[in-house]
């Protein structure tokens, strides 16, 4: 095991750069932003993590049953004394950004990254969590027609069985899946709302129409040059043929994680009515996004 101290100051020094955090609906091009902005040569992101799946939540129960079960010997066993100190509140989440610091440390393999971070989807639910822990951390809420989201997660996720009825399973499955795609979109609105100066929101419509003026944007959100030849660079990196080994854009693979790499599939998936239950619990929030209904 290397050196404590070292490993200390390395992810001291890691904490004075430009963290940031990337969420997003799964399926909503999170991963295709990710890739983007590691093709920077000043960024470094990786995905996926996991902080809040794998790390927060294990970390927080451990944590507060540790609490517990030094309360209870406090109050039991050794009440004519002090007993132990008791956890603060705050430790949890300074062990969390430790922890995330010394991931941070690792994806970065001692290259000195102007800005660094990392991806997954469900980050979208933790960034205010994040910005405690992190005060100058940034964020990055990736946004999709939730039409086309639930179209990339039905082609991704769902395998046909015997006699089914697709039209019934597509229906079903748009059912159960649109609260969730609306809760993203939701804390991420929250999120900016909250934080104008530290938070943003980038829609994949965007990204395909236009995606070099949104890149610009992104990189002088996080503090790094937008040269570009530089944008050019990450996005012929992160393109779809290249994301999906030679494929054009439009050209279909099911079961492929870079499936079509187009808006508006949506038309050819969906029935009216399948719009029309999307429309009607999400379509408030079309405006914000500039999404066609």
């Amino acid at each position: 095991m290397r050196n404590w101290h070292q490993r200390e100051a390395e992810i001291a020094d890691l904490a004075q750069r430009q963290l940031f955090f990337v969420g997003g609906a799964p399926r909503s091009g999170t991963t295709w932003v990710q890739h983007l902005l590691d093709a920077h040569p000043d960024i470094c992101c990786r995905g996926e993590g996991h902080f809040l799946q794998f790390l927060a939540t294990p970390l927080g129960n451990v944590m507060e049953w540790r609490r517990a079960e030094l309360q209870a010997k406090n109050t039991k066993l050794f009440k004519e004394t002090s007993g132990y100190p008791l956890p603060a509140p705050d430790d949890f989440e300074f062990l969390v950004g430790s922890a995330i610091l010394l991931a941070f440390s690792q994806q970065c393999a001692g290259v000195p990254y102007a800005a660094v971070g990392e991806k997954t989807p469900e980050n979208a639910f933790y960034f205010p969590n994040l910005k405690r822990i992190f005060p100058g951390a940034k964020f990055i809420g990736v946004a999709r027609d939730p039409r086309d989201t639930l179209t990339s997660a039905w082609h991704l996720v769902h395998k046909s069985g015997p006699g089914e009825d697709e039209t019934v399973a597509k229906s079903a499955f748009i059912r159960r899946s649109v609260a969730a795609v609306g809760d993203f979109l939701r804390k991420m609105l929250d999120v900016r709302d909250r934080y104008p100066n530290d938070a943003t929101i980038v829609t994949y419509e965007d990204l395909q129409r236009a995606p070099a003026p949104v890149l610009a944007e992104t990189f002088r959100f996080l503090g790094v040059t937008g040269a570009p030849d530089i944008i050019a660079r990450c996005v012929a990196q992160a393109g779809f043929a290249a994301m999906s080994g030679g494929r054009a854009a439009g050209v279909e693979r099911s079961g492929s994680f870079f499936r079509k790499g187009i808006a508006g599939d949506w038309i050819t998936a969906l029935t009216p009515e399948m719009n029309e239950f999307v429309l009607h619990d999400l379509g408030w929030m079309f405006p914000h996004f500039g999404w066609q209904r």
